[in-house]
């Protein structure tokens, strides 16, 4: 009876102890893993004579997006959170989706353009930290 209390007690402790499956910190790298600094931006948009966007930095972590908005123009300010990859296509936190091209040290964010916006095309280029 002791051998079972104790194998019980054993199992008990062995199961407690084991990792959470729930945890998004060990979640399966993605082929965005890393940190990325915007370099470039092609829109209908008037940014002035050489805009310097360093200032914005994404940081692909898991299936975490976490964004750094510290210059003088900021992107993807509500897409914060969990992200999900398709294929190509990246559905941000906020549910704006983007299509990825991916170059060993060059990621293109293009936005999925709605139709009912006239001009709401955007590409998002990023290099490597």
């Amino acid at each position: 009876m002791k051998k079972l209390v104790a194998l019980l007690f054993l199992t008990f402790i062995v199961v407690s102890c084991s990792k959470d499956t729930n945890d998004d910190s060990d979640a399966t790298p993605t082929p965005l893993e890393g940190k990325w600094i915007l370099t470039n931006v092609s829109c209908f948009c008037d940014f002035g004579n050489n805009p310097d966007f360093s200032g914005h930095k994404i940081t692909f972590a898991g299936n975490n997006l976490k964004v750094e908005n510290t210059g003088v123009f900021s992107f993807l300010t509500d897409a914060e959170g969990i992200f999900t990859l398709q294929g190509d296509l990246i559905t941000l936190n906020n549910g704006v989706q983007y299509t990825y091209v991916l170059k060993p040290d060059v990621l293109a964010l293009t936005l999925v353009d709605n139709p009912q916006i006239a001009d709401d095309e955007i590409l998002l280029t990023y290099n490597r930290e």
